[in-house]
């Protein structure tokens, strides 16, 4: 069972810098930076070519936050079951995060490049709080059990089978 775990962790690992290496591509596939040949080297032209550089730099960093946080959103939406899946499609959102913030980190000072780190602060901390803390309990379980009367059948199955795996989720990390 620890081999298997041990291959999942390396999978998800790698999975993230795909999705990373696919999103940098595909962003610099379609919105490419500017060449330097196109500005001459007198000391206007190459201001004008700082100058749009740093503005080419914002944009993308703009356009990897936006990716990061749809890469970072579906990874919320697999199961858990699917848990390796899911890890590194998480990973590749955080690495595509990384280099949205590291992007705009090196474009110029602005109030722009200020709310674009906010606003990948903002998704993170949520990313994190709805995969990690929402709907868990301090020990980690899940809450429907403690959810408050669940109807029928199906619903006492559920919460049976809910705290089987409770106790089977103590037992392995024991």
């Amino acid at each position: 069972m620890k081999a298997n775990a041990a291959l999942q962790i390396i999978f998800a690992f790698f999975l993230g810098l795909v999705v990373v290496a696919f999103v940098g591509i595909a962003v610099a596939t379609f919105y490419g930076q500017p060449s330097y040949i196109d500005y001459p080297s007198t000391p206007a032209e190459e201001e004008a070519w700082n100058a749009a550089y740093s503005q080419w730099q914002l944009i993308t960093g703009i356009i990897l936050l936006l990716c990061a946080t749809a890469i970072l959103a579906v990874s919320l939406l697999l199961p858990e079951e699917q848990g390796a899946l899911s890890n590194g499609i998480l990973l590749g959102g955080v690495f595509t995060m990384i280099y949205a913030v590291g992007m705009t980190f090196a474009a110029d000072t602005s109030w722009l490049r200020l709310a674009v780190v906010t606003v990948a602060l903002a998704v993170t901390i949520g990313i994190g709080y709805m995969k990690f803390v929402r709907g868990r309990r301090g020990d980690g379980a899940p809450v429907l059990a403690e959810a408050g009367p669940v109807v029928g059948e199906l619903g006492e199955r559920l919460v049976a089978l809910e705290r089987k795996l409770d106790a089977l989720g103590r037992a392995l990390r024991e």
